[in-house]
């Protein structure tokens, strides 16, 4: 893909705290033309046979970007990451489910539906912690100190969930995975207080860059379990062991713009010139 190639960036407008707007000024920086998108209207204004590769940087989940996501995946315009990886990455029974059919070791895990009912029984004991089964962006999880508590507090809770297994002490890594890419910017989450077990940088963890062999040999077989082009993904490391997480397809770069930016530009320029997929 050339430097003339035209890249349609499609994005939430109302997303707070996006990192889109960054990608597309790095993109527009290494000179490419990128035509930024936020609804059905403006892309019925265009023609897509002009673009030769797609950023779908918005919510599968997302009921107002329903539509927009149909007449992209419609189109055959060729996507980094497909719908199909992109709702992967969104229901974290799913992924998880992507982990162990392809021995990715990780966290016990069952799904509590927002009516009670399991989807698998138990399998271990201890402390576990509950978060929403689609997105959040580590809002709304829960640690408990034992597996019943969690699961009561699921079944209270009236929504969709995940109960995990919690494993700790550990790191928590987040590595941006490409196809092409491989391994970029790595690293893990230093709490702000000794105790806390919820890492997250908008609850105030600090970044660490570092390396770590066996987090990214995990992170790389979790792109592929899902067959992502471009994910991140967030991997827990435990003593000598490494465990899948989750994975995100709508990712910050978290101070790292620009090596996210040119892993972007390797994997358009393979998906460019990649046989379409279904997607």
């Amino acid at each position: 893909m050339d430097g003339s190639a035209n890249i349609l960036l499609c994005w939430e407008h109302g997303e707070e705290n996006s990192w889109n707007p960054d990608l597309a000024a790095g993109l527009r920086a290494a000179g490419r033309a990128v035509t930024e998108v936020h609804s059905l209207e403006d892309i019925r204004h265009l023609d897509l046979d002009d673009f030769q590769v797609c950023l779908p940087r918005f919510r599968v989940g997302a009921a107002h970007m329903a539509c927009v996501d149909e007449a992209l995946v419609r189109s055959g315009i060729p996507m980094v990451n497909t719908r199909r990886v992109r709702t992967l990455c969104e229901n974290k029974a799913l992924a998880h489910l992507a982990f162990e059919e392809n021995g990715i070791p990780q966290p016990a895990s069952l799904v509590v539906s927002a009516e009670g009912e399991f989807d698998r029984e138990p399998s271990w004991s201890g402390e576990s912690l509950v978060k929403p089964l689609t997105g959040a962006r580590g809002s709304g999880i829960e640690v408990f100190a034992s597996l019943q508590e969690a699961i009561s507090y699921a079944r209270g809770r009236a929504e969709d969930s995940l109960v995990q297994e919690m494993i700790w002490p550990a790191r928590c890594w987040r590595v941006i995975v490409g196809r092409a890419s491989g391994v970029v910017d790595p690293y893990w989450r230093r709490p702000p207080k000794e105790g806390d077990r919820i890492l997250s940088i908008s609850t105030g963890s600090e970044i660490v860059r570092a390396r770590s062999e066996r987090v990214e040999r995990v992170a790389m077989d979790m792109l592929a379990a899902v067959d992502g082009d471009l994910l991140a993904v967030d991997v827990l490391e435990a003593g000598s062991d490494a465990y899948a997480l989750e994975i995100n397809h709508n990712f910050d770069a978290h101070g790292g713009t620009g090596p996210a930016v040119q892993a972007f530009l390797q994997e358009m320029e393979l998906k460019a010139a990649a046989p379409l997929s279904p997607a």
